[in-house]
Parts: C-alpha cells; structure tokens; sequence
C-alpha cells in the first residue's frame, strides 16, 4: 500500500526538530520519516490495523494512532488514516511535546 505524507505530517517533523533544538538534542526528522515509511509498507492491512481510533478537534473522523519506537527513547505517536488505496500520514507527535486537543 502506498504511503503518502501530507503538508501537516512534514510541518509536524519540522516543528519537532526545532523542539528538540530547544532542548539541545540533534535534528530527527528525516531518520523518523525513513522509520514510519519503512513501518507502514511492512504492514499487511488485510490482516490487521495496527494502532487505535482517536479523535482529535480539525481532523479526519477516520484516525488511528500508532507508537513507534525509535531506539530506547519513549515512542512517538503517529497519526494516521487509510484509505482505499494508501495510507495517509497526518501527525507525528512526541509524548513530551505540547499536547492537541
């Protein structure tokens, strides 16, 4: 299945690396997108969905979240939706940054 990211994915990749600015730790945007990418076409969506329905206030009633685990660090929540033919990357949140309401 196809993967597809859109604007507010990329946006949120962007505003974590310049969180973890903030807190003096390098860059991780690109190694997490390569991680999420590899994690969703590994998937077989006709077996199982991975992650749990979410609603969150300006986004698609059809989201799922999932954590991924980069390393040892607590994971990071991805928020996603699939469609007919792709899955579509909306969010990537850590769990210490500001929460969404």
């Amino acid at each position: 299945m196809m993967i597809v990211w859109r604007k507010s994915a990329i946006d949120s990749l962007l505003e974590l690396d310049r969180w973890r600015a903030c807190i003096e730790l390098p860059p991780i945007a690109k190694y997490l997108k390569e991680q999420i990418q590899t994690y969703f076409s590994q998937q077989d969506f006709s077996v199982y969905i991975p992650g749990r329905p979410v609603l969150i206030k300006h986004l698609p009633v059809d989201l799922r979240m999932v954590l991924i685990s980069v390393g040892k660090t607590t994971p990071y929540k991805i928020f996603y939706r699939i469609t007919s033919s792709h899955v579509e990357i909306l969010l990537i949140r850590h769990p210490r940054q500001k929460s969404l309401e």
